[in-house]
């Protein structure tokens, strides 16, 4: 048998990181709108709105990066010729 490479590490990070900010980023949102003067919508103060554009920034950020991290780290090579053994 042939000892295999380690897996890089960065594909978990950023599925860690899409796991947190989908599920943490609409609490957060709800946390900072709900502090503001006016509880209903649309949000009044600045920091809600850079808190909401920074949440969905980051969520198609690392979407796009999960989505594209197989360009990152190419699968093993592949020769053309039957396999061996």
């Amino acid at each position: 048998m042939s000892a295999k490479g380690r897996l890089p590490h960065l594909p978990y990070v950023l599925l860690g990181a899409m796991t947190l900010v989908s599920f943490g980023g609409p609490f957060l949102i709800y946390v900072v709108v709900r502090g503001g003067s006016s509880a209903q919508w649309p949000p009044d103060r600045p920091l809600e709105w850079i808190t909401i554009a920074l949440v969905f920034s980051l969520v198609i950020a690392l979407f796009f990066a999960c989505v594209t991290i197989g360009w990152w780290y190419p699968g093993p090579r592949r020769t053309k010729g039957p396999p061996n053994g």
